[in-house]
């Protein structure tokens, strides 16, 4: 069943409903029914498009944390001592007073133009906020709301499809097992991912299979979705689209852009095929859904995860 969108006073209307519920927490007798507040907040994402002023439509999104990651970069007088001298695993993780840090050099980066003349970085892991794109009852559809790390659409120049390339290999193991605890794992519902031809190709791309995916990058034509939030138009510098990435995923050698209402956006990559089959589509730091794409061994783009979380689990 489909969901009827919400409007934005709607929306506001319901969350100052669950607001005043929260605040019953405090009372006895009304956990329960904060709990239930809370778990129903997740709402589908209300787009309002303005192509005609360029750059200014905006979505009322609703998030969740789920996972964790490293990514707030840890410098200054907050690295202390006990920071830099703890003891770090092959991950290149360590665990200082209860919180974890995650310690990297610049050849641990995916692309070192960023990564500067330290010999390490610190960082700290943190949960991920996720932006909710469809709550249809049963799961959430969501994507992360920040660009987590930087890869490679594949690590070789060659024909590549979705379906054979090394990041949909990494978000499906290094990733999905790095990210997410057993209990967590247990909450992402696999899906049927299906892959469209190229919305703009000059021939000879490589759709490939449908597949079977925990974790997965958005495709083109859910890049242009309104019911997920984004504006339908391929060509439309959108802020909606936009994504920063973490502090780590800069120093792993996400692209950052300097300019205007757009700083510090990456761009992003999608799964879909670009204009050939040496190509993969990407959205850029205005937001502009670049259906030709880059090179699928490109080494700054940004890598923004998305998945479904089963909204009956406890988590």
């Amino acid at each position: 069943m489909e969901l009827k969108k919400l409007d934005l006073k709607s929306c506001r209307s319901w969350l100052a409903v669950l607001l005043a519920a929260a605040m019953l927490v405090t009372m006895p007798g009304t956990s329960a029914l904060a709990e239930t507040a809370d778990r129903e907040m997740p709402y589908n994402p209300v787009h309002y498009c303005t192509e005609e002023n360029g750059s200014t439509d905006i979505t009322d999104w609703s998030y969740v944390y789920f996972g964790s990651y490293p990514q707030t970069e840890i410098a200054g007088s907050a690295l202390t001592a006990k920071i830099t001298g703890a003891s770090y695993d092959g991950n290149g993780d360590a665990w200082v007073d209860g919180v974890k840090y995650r310690r990297i050099s610049k050849r641990d980066a995916n692309n070192d133009y960023y990564f500067g003349d330290s010999t390490y970085r610190y960082f700290k892991w943190e949960k991920i906020k996720w932006r909710v794109l469809d709550n249809n009852g049963s799961t959430l559809f969501v994507m992360a709301d920040k660009g987590l790390d930087c890869k490679d659409y594949n690590e070789e120049v060659t024909y590549m499809s979705w379906e054979n390339c090394t990041i949909r290999n990494w978000l499906n193991n290094d990733f999905y097992r790095t990210a997410f605890d057993g209990g967590e794992q247990g909450a992402i519902v696999e899906q049927t991912v299906v892959n469209e031809e190229s919305p703009w190709s000059w021939g000879n791309t490589e759709k490939g299979n449908d597949t079977r995916d925990k974790v997965f990058l958005l495709s083109c034509g859910e890049a242009v979705s309104s019911r997920y939030g984004f504006c339908e138009n391929y060509d439309t510098d959108s802020v909606a689209r936009g994504v920063k990435a973490s502090d780590y995923a800069y120093a792993m050698g996400a692209s950052k852009l300097d300019i205007d209402i757009y700083r510090g956006n990456s761009w992003w990559w999608l799964r879909s095929p670009g204009a050939d089959a040496f190509n993969a589509a990407e959205v850029n730091g205005h937001g502009y859904v670049s259906r030709g794409g880059y090179a699928v061994n490109d080494v700054s783009g940004a890598c923004v995860p998305a998945l479904h979380i089963d909204l009956s689990s406890d988590l």
